[in-house]
């Protein structure tokens, strides 16, 4: 049996996209194909968790729908609650769903209570960082950027390699990525400031913004600041990335079983 992957969606409301399809009033729950796709080519099958309002206290629900799952992936999206890491808005700052950053914090919880393996990318690495203490900043390619790299490079094909990784030693990252030279796409105009408590730095950007954390005291929570989903189906070293993820998954699942 393929070990399964929970891919948490989020609410997009109807004033984003109802009106363009003529469906005024309609909600509806968005995840890009791109994640399910880069976890069926390294061997699970993605199941999508829906935001659901009339469940976001229920926390015996949140469980018993994570009981489905061998493993939990919080995606990409939009910029995070600053009030969430005791800041304010500022200039800058990009949409914010409180709502989505509850919900998905929870699940994050509930999942690190049942010893889940997770791995957050871009917002859901963000999303990690937060929940162990740590905190962002709200900007960091506007007029006054601290780096010539464009993070949040739109301009580019989704797979394009916009900045090379400096890998730390001894981490998971090191492990996945042995000896290669790792190039990235970028699409951040967040980032990390203050690490949270417990995680450990295993890649930097060549700017020494970080690029990815991981708990070395959880059996697996690895989160990264790029998007390896659209890089995927084009570049086997990021395809590795989701490997070693549904692997783990794959044994501790197995290991539980017998």
């Amino acid at each position: 049996m393929y070990p399964k992957i929970l891919i948490i969606s989020f609410k997009i409301p109807t004033e984003q996209m109802g009106e363009k399809y003529d469906l005024e009033g309609v909600e509806f729950s968005l995840v890009t194909q791109d994640y399910s796709e880069a976890l069926s080519m390294a061997g699970a099958i993605p199941l999508v968790m829906p935001y659901l309002e009339s469940r976001k206290n229920d926390d015996q629900y949140i469980k018993e729908f994570l009981k489905e799952a061998d493993g939990v992936i919080l995606p990409g999206g939009s910029d995070i609650d600053p009030a969430l890491y005791n800041s304010y808005p500022q200039k800058n700052l990009g949409n914010i769903s409180p709502e989505r950053d509850q919900w998905e914090l929870k699940i994050l919880k509930l999942a690190m209570e049942m010893k889940k393996p997770i791995l957050g990318i871009c917002r859901g690495f963000q999303l990690i960082n937060i929940n162990y203490g740590g905190t962002l900043k709200v900007d960091v390619c506007g007029n006054s950027s601290e780096s010539k790299i464009p993070h949040m490079a739109l301009m580019v094909p989704k797979d394009y390699k916009t900045h090379e990784l400096e890998i730390k030693a001894n981490t998971r990252l090191a492990q996945v990525f042995s000896d290669e030279q790792v190039a990235v796409n970028s699409y951040h105009h967040q980032a990390v400031d203050k690490v949270g408590k417990g995680l450990t730095v295993s890649a930097v950007a060549p700017d020494g913004f970080v690029e990815a954390l991981e708990d070395p005291n959880y059996p697996y929570l690895v989160g990264v600041q790029w998007h390896p989903e659209m890089m995927a189906a084009a570049d086997q070293t990021q395809l590795n990335l989701f490997k070693d993820f549904v692997d783990f998954v794959d044994q501790a699942r197995n290991k539980d079983d017998n």
